[in-house]
């Protein structure tokens, strides 16, 4: 099975890029952006 390792790599750069992708609440310009359960729009910090 000498394509295992290279399905790994792949497999564990997926779920990274996946991981990094969802990491920040504050990176939108909308000024009507609000993360999940807050009631108000807030600003985001820069």
């Amino acid at each position: 099975m000498p394509s295992l390792p290279w399905r790994t790599a792949l497999l564990c750069c997926v779920v990274l890029f996946g991981l990094c992708a969802c990491g920040g609440n504050y990176r939108f310009n909308d000024d009507d952006y609000r993360p999940l359960g807050e009631p108000q729009a807030i600003k985001p910090r820069h």
